[in-house]
């Protein structure tokens, strides 16, 4: 994996993590506006030949597309 994508996924991990803090708060606008931002992400990875498909699938996910089925809680 190149650099560039390495730094790309570190990128979608931190907005994914960013996401998931901020539907914990209950903040819409926040959630909406980090989407916006992960989209933005996978244009820049199309516009730069990196295999978008993993990227599709989180935004997918983040959206509501499809189920998102939390990670259960540690005891």
């Amino acid at each position: 994996m190149s650099e560039f994508a390495n730094q790309l996924d570190n990128r979608i991990d931190d907005v994914r993590h960013r996401i998931h803090e901020a539907r914990s708060d209950g903040d819409d606008y926040l959630v909406e506006t980090l989407i916006d931002e992960l989209q933005n992400l996978l244009e820049l990875a199309d516009r730069n030949d990196v295999d978008t498909g993993p990227i599709v699938a989180v935004i997918t996910a983040e959206t509501g597309a499809i189920p998102v089925i939390p990670a259960p809680e540690e005891s």
